[in-house]
C-alpha cells in the first residue's frame, strides 16, 4: 500500500500503523464466526447449507466461464455472453482467486439497449461469495432489477486477511487487502470482455468483515493505494451492513477522494460488531462532508439487515444504489 502525500506521514509509519490497527480490530470484534444464515437473525454472514456450493451454467466451448467476445468496455461485445451463474478464477498477483458470477437473463435482455449495473456483495468472514448472494436473495435483486451481481470468493473465507489468519504473503504484502481489491478490479475488467456493463454503475455491498471491506474501498480512495497501483474507487456508492471501521480511525474519510454515498446500517441488538462500531463509522462520514445514511434496524441481531421483516428490503437497497450513477 502507498500513502498519499496529504496524509502527513511517511510510507513506512502510514502503512505500519493501518495493518496494525486493522489487526487490532480484529482482535477486538467478534467477527471471526460468521457462517450462519444471514437471513435467519443469528450470527450471520451467510450459510445455508443447501446454497452453498452452487454450480455454473455451461460457459462457451474451450472455457468454464461466460464466453462472449471482446467489448472491452467501449461497446457491447460481440457476441454477449449468456445468462447464468458461473464459478470462475483468476490469478491476482500470483494469487489464485474466484468467484461466482450471477448474470440473469433480465440484465443480459437490457444490454440489448445499454450497459447494465453491476453490484459486489462482499460476505462476512467464514462465509464464501455464491453462498451469500443467494442467501441474501440478492440474485432474485438481480433478476427483478435487471443487473449483474458477483459474489467473490475472500481469501481463507475473509478479507484484508492477516498472516496470522493464512495470508501467504507471495505477492510482499503482510494482508490480502491490496489483492483482495485488484480483484474486484480484475472481475470487473474480465467480465466487461463478454457482458455490457456500465463502468459508471459499479456499487458494492458488504456484511461484517466484507462491510469493513467496503468501508476501506470508500474511504481510502485518492489518499492511499489499496490496490496493484494508484487506487481511486470506481464504485457509485456503498452498503455497509453490520460493518465497522477496520483502520479504527488510521485513515481520514475528510481526505477521501472522490467521497461517495453510503448507507450505513446496524442492528441495534448486534453482539459480534457492537453498533457503536457501526454509529462511529457513520458519525465520522457524515461529519467529514460524505453525503451518508445512518439506519439503526431496533433489536436485529448480527444479520442481513435488507429483509421485510425488519423493515428494510433489498429493492430498498438497490433503489438507493440506482439513484447513484457517475
Amino acid at each position: 500500500m502507498v500513502c498519499n502525500n496529504r496524509a502527513s506521514q511517511s510510507l513506512v509509519r502510514c502503512c505500519a500503523s493501518l495493518v496494525f490497527l486493522i489487526t487490532f480490530a480484529l482482535s477486538t470484534i467478534g467477527c471471526g464466526d460468521e457462517t450462519t444464515d444471514p437471513a435467519d437473525g443469528d450470527a450471520g454472514a451467510g450459510g445455508t447449507g443447501a446454497t452453498g456450493g452452487m454450480g455454473g451454467a455451461a460457459g462457451a466451448p474451450g472455457g468454464g466461464g461466460p464466453g462472449g467476445g471482446g467489448g472491452g468496455g467501449l461497446g457491447p461485445p460481440d457476441p454477449l455472453g449468456p445468462a447464468g451463474e458461473f464459478d470462475l478464477q483468476l490469478n491476482v498477483d500470483g494469487v489464485s482467486r474466484s468467484y461466482v458470477l450471477n448474470v440473469p437473463q433480465s440484465a443480459v435482455d437490457g444490454m440489448a439497449s445499454g450497459p447494465v449495473p453491476i453490484l459486489f456483495a462482499l460476505h462476512g468472514a467464514g462465509d464464501d461469495g455464491g453462498n451469500f448472494i443467494a442467501a441474501t436473495q440478492l440474485t432474485t435483486t438481480a433478476a427483478t432489477n435487471g443487473f449483474v451481481v458477483v459474489g467473490p470468493h475472500g481469501y481463507n473465507a475473509g478479507w484484508f486477511v492477516q498472516p496470522n489468519e493464512g495470508w501467504p504473503q507471495s505477492d510482499g504484502n503482510n494482508s490480502s487487502l491490496q489483492n483482495d481489491t485488484q480483484f474486484l478490479l480484475d472481475i470487473f475488467a474480465e467480465t466487461a470482455l463478454s457482458y455490457y456493463l456500465d463502468p459508471n454503475r459499479q456499487y458494492a455491498v458488504g456484511h461484517s468483515r466484507g462491510a469493513g471491506f467496503t468501508a476501506l474501498l470508500a474511504t481510502t480512495s485518492g489518499q492511499m493505494s489499496i490496490a496493484s497501483g494508484p487506487y481511486q474507487t470506481p464504485f457509485a456508492a456503498y452498503g455497509i451492513n453490520a460493518g465497522y471501521d477496520p483502520t479504527q480511525g488510521a485513515v481520514d474519510p475528510a481526505l477521501t477522494d472522490p467521497k461517495r454515498p453510503v448507507w450505513v446500517i446496524h442492528g441495534s441488538a448486534d453482539s459480534v460488531v457492537p453498533t457503536n462500531m457501526g454509529q462511529a463509522l457513520a458519525d465520522d462520514l457524515i461529519a467529514s462532508g460524505w453525503d451518508a445514511t445512518w439506519t439503526l434496524v431496533s433489536g436485529a441481531s448480527h444479520t442481513w439487515l435488507w429483509q421485510p421483516a425488519l423493515g428494510q428490503t433489498n429493492q430498498d437497497l438497490w433503489t438507493f444504489f440506482a439513484s447513484h450513477g457517475l
